[in-house]
């Protein structure tokens, strides 16, 4: 599975992403656009995801 998001309002910060429960997923790995590996996997703890989203920008993960 695929999770992308892009900050379209100008603000760099924090953000997290509730997923579903039930959802087995334990790591976010960063990838670019093209689907390669960009950063170290993120853990997903409680069902939620928190990475920092620089403004005008996409950032991708393929989560595990």
């Amino acid at each position: 599975t695929v999770l992308r998001v892009w900050e379209q309002g100008g603000i760099t910060g924090n953000l997290d992403v509730k997923l579903p429960k039930g959802s087995e997923f334990i790591s976010a790995i960063p990838v670019t656009l093209r689907g390669e590996q960009s950063g170290e996997p993120v853990k997903i703890s409680n069902y939620k995801l928190n990475f920092n989203l620089p403004a005008y920008s996409p950032v991708s993960f393929i989560l595990k």
